[in-house]
């Protein structure tokens, strides 16, 4: 079930809050709150790591034709 987004949200804010003193790894395929909440974002495909960077770097200018494929809509 998808969370409304005042949901999201507060789950957003809270793993803001949390990222100064823990680690926190999510799991998502929502790209833009991808963006918005992690530092470093990593792109896996079939189980294998294709790349992984700064978040900004990921989605602005990805090494890989994967990722930029991927995030481009291309596939997925």
């Amino acid at each position: 079930m998808r969370l409304i987004r005042f949901q999201q949200k507060k789950i957003e804010e809270m793993l803001l809050t949390l990222r100064d003193n823990y680690t926190c790894i999510m799991v998502t395929h929502n790209m833009q709150q991808a963006s918005r909440i992690s530092d470093t974002t990593s792109f896996f495909l079939s189980g294998n790591l294709v790349e992984s960077n700064k978040t900004k770097k990921i989605f602005l200018n990805p090494d890989k034709e994967q990722t930029a494929d991927y995030l481009s809509g291309k596939f997925g």
